[in-house]
C-alpha cells in the first residue's frame, strides 16, 4: 500500500538559530526523522485568527509563511537548512534586440529567496517586524512543494 500524503504527519520544530542572510539551524535532526533534502516552511511566530466581519466570531486560523528551506546538514539533535526557492527579475524587454550593441542594457536573472521573503499567494504581508526570520519561529515539513 502506497502512502497516502493526506494521512502522513508533518515534522514540527522551531528556529534555534539564524546563521546567515541564507541559513539557519531547526531543532530537529536525525533522531526526529530529518534528512538532508527535505523541506520546510519557516512559519510566523503565532497563527493568525481568521475573524467573521459581521459576528466578530473566530473562523479559525491561518499560518503565515515567511519562507522556505531545504536542509543541507542533518545532525542528530538539529539540522542546518537553507533558502532555495529562486524568483525572476525581468531585464528590460528589448535586452535580446539590443544585446548586440553596445548599450548597458539588464538582462533577465535569477535571484535567490533570502529569508525576509514575500510571497503574493500569501494574504497581505505580514508587518515588518513580524517578517524577519528569528530564533522561536514554528517550522514544519513541507510534504509537496507545490503547497
Amino acid at each position: 500500500m502506497a502512502n497516502d500524503i493526506s494521512t502522513i504527519k508533518p515534522i514540527v520544530g522551531s528556529v534555534a538559530s539564524v546563521l546567515n542572510e541564507r541559513e539557519l539551524a531547526i531543532n530537529i535532526g536525525a533522531e526526529h526523522g530529518v534528512h538532508e533534502g527535505m523541506k520546510f516552511k519557516v512559519l510566523a511566530e503565532k497563527p493568525t485568527e481568521i475573524l467573521d466581519p459581521t459576528t466578530g466570531e473566530v473562523l479559525g486560523e491561518l499560518d503565515r509563511e515567511k519562507v522556505r528551506v531545504r536542509i543541507l546538514e542533518v545532525k542528530e539533535k538539529f539540522s542546518v537548512c537553507r533558502t532555495y526557492r529562486k524568483r525572476l527579475i525581468k531585464g528590460n524587454p528589448i535586452y535580446d534586440m539590443l544585446a548586440m550593441n553596445s548599450f548597458r542594457i539588464e538582462a533577465p536573472r535569477e535571484v535567490v529567496e533570502t529569508l525576509k521573503a514575500e510571497d503574493s499567494s500569501l494574504p497581505p504581508p505580514l508587518s515588518e517586524e513580524e517578517s524577519y526570520v528569528k530564533k522561536g519561529d514554528r517550522v514544519i515539513q513541507l510534504l509537496n512543494d507545490d503547497e
